[in-house]
């Protein structure tokens, strides 16, 4: 009688095996979800690029890309 006791039920066998497929499962759901948002990460890092991306070149006086005199349009020193 305490035989059948001993041996592994069928029913065991099958619960491992759901927890494995369900560890799978959302390991992939994990995976998918972390590579959603990297992709966002590299939309919103290119947009902010965009937004500060000029055609100008930078000045460079006093080694730091500032300049302390802002030219005037109205105003020309060759007259």
């Amino acid at each position: 009688m305490n035989a059948r006791n001993n041996v592994k039920k069928p029913s065991n066998q099958s619960l491992d095996a759901r927890l494995a497929a369900a560890r799978l499962q959302f390991a992939a759901w994990v995976d998918s979800f972390v590579a959603r948002w990297l992709e966002r990460c590299a939309a919103n890092a290119e947009a902010a690029e965009g937004l500060f991306r000029t055609d100008r070149k930078p000045v460079r006086e006093f080694g730091m890309g500032v300049s302390l005199v802002v030219p005037s349009p109205r105003w020309d020193e060759s007259a």
